[in-house]
Formats: C-alpha cells, sequence, structure tokens
C-alpha cells in the first residue's frame, strides 16, 4: 500500500490541498485497471493517482542520492 503521509499545503486561503490539476493521456483499458485499484484500496481514482505518483517520485528522489 502507498503511504498516505502528504507535506501540508503552503499556503491557506480556500484553495484546498490540491489546486493544480494536471492531464495526461493514457492507453485504452488504463481507466479501468484504475478504477478497479482505487476501489480496493478505498480511495477515490484521484486519490490513488495522486499517491502512486508521489510513490514513484519518492522513489526517483532516492535513487538520484546513491
Amino acid at each position: 500500500m502507498i503511504s498516505t503521509d502528504l507535506p501540508p499545503p503552503p499556503f491557506d486561503d480556500g484553495r484546498g490541498l490540491y489546486p493544480e490539476r494536471l492531464a495526461a493521456a493514457v492507453p485504452r483499458g488504463f481507466n479501468d485497471l484504475v478504477r478497479e485499484a482505487a476501489g480496493l484500496e478505498g480511495v477515490t481514482i484521484a486519490e490513488f493517482v495522486r499517491r502512486a505518483l508521489l510513490h514513484r517520485l519518492d522513489q526517483m528522489s532516492k535513487t538520484e542520492n546513491l
């Protein structure tokens, strides 16, 4: 399971935790796979994708320091 530890937002003006939007094209069937995986973890699709991306970025930053 992917960590849910997220830093607090650097602002408090009502924009919420996630004020920016990101769009990406994905292969056919990917949305269904993500929907199923998110359902298994009991989170929204957006939250599942955020966690997955943060997890991957965290891995990348750790390997850069080796």
